[in-house]
């Protein structure tokens, strides 16, 4: 592994900051292909990897391998959309675990992914997740822990969904807000036993009942207000909320689920 670039030295380049979205740089995309092979060599032959790429990317295989097959593949990967090149990462893991070099793939994608300051991590499943700050990603294993629970099921499924949404490639806005919301409100009809209730009368129900801070009841009205406004079941307006107010949205209610899981 000693040829993949060491990026806590790199020149220009902050892995501190995750802000690429929508994009997939050439350079690193040729740093990937290095990592391929770089890893690939022990277990793995150059043209099967080769037609693995190939295919996964849509391209048909070139003929013209005279330069080297590393040469086509990287010519190829240069010349696909941005999110097929990170289709493809997740396409190798299989390859690699095969072979039981699935850490080293996971952690030399990681540190180019980083590197560029790339907004998805690999995770040890092999899929590719939004990177979080620390105390946020806390939250979210925490609240899939909770949902493991049986009478949680449906809200895991919407929590999945939710997730699914906010890690893809691009994400599909929308989608999470929309299933988070559905997730927090399952788990919150199910605490309450209220089962046919909207969202709405939960939240009135706890505030007749003084089961929770009346400030906190205040904040779960208004977002509320919001899905009802912006991503609830028959909304007509476009869905215009920008990129921090979906991050907003996903976390607060991933907050409100371990709220009313832990009641």
């Amino acid at each position: 592994m000693a040829s993949i670039r060491n990026f806590s030295s790199s020149q220009g380049l902050n892995p501190s900051v995750r802000n690429i979205d929508n994009d997939a740089p050439q350079e690193m995309r040729q740093e990937l292909i290095d990592l391929f092979f770089n890893v690939a060599e022990q277990f793995i032959s150059e043209n099967h990897l080769y037609s693995v790429i190939s295919q996964s990317i849509g391209v048909r295989r070139s003929a013209n391998t005279q330069a080297g097959i590393r040469h086509a593949a990287g010519r190829d990967i240069a010349n696909v959309d941005w999110n097929r090149v990170y289709d493809l990462i997740c396409r190798l893991w299989p390859e690699f675990s095969k072979v039981g070099y699935y850490d080293e793939y996971r952690e030399g994608v990681n540190r180019i992914l980083s590197g560029y300051g790339v907004v998805w991590d690999l995770d040890e499943d092999g899929q590719l997740r939004r990177v979080l700050p620390l105390s946020a990603q806390v939250q979210v294993e925490a609240a899939i822990q909770e949902l493991n629970q049986a009478r949680f099921q449906p809200a895991l499924t919407f929590f999945n969904h939710a997730r699914d949404a906010y890690d893809d490639r691009p994400r599909r806005d929308r989608d999470t807000c929309k299933n988070i919301f559905d997730a927090m409100e399952s788990v919150a009809k199910e605490v309450f036993s209220m089962p046919t209730s909207t969202f709405g009368q939960v939240v009135a129900h706890i505030r007749q009942t003084n089961r929770l801070h009346q400030d906190i009841i205040k904040v779960l009205e208004a977002v509320n207000t919001l899905r009802n406004r912006n991503f609830g079941h028959g909304t007509t307006a476009p869905f215009d909320l920008k990129s921090p107010d979906v991050d907003f949205t996903y976390l607060t209610c991933i907050g409100g689920i371990l709220l009313f899981a832990r009641i």
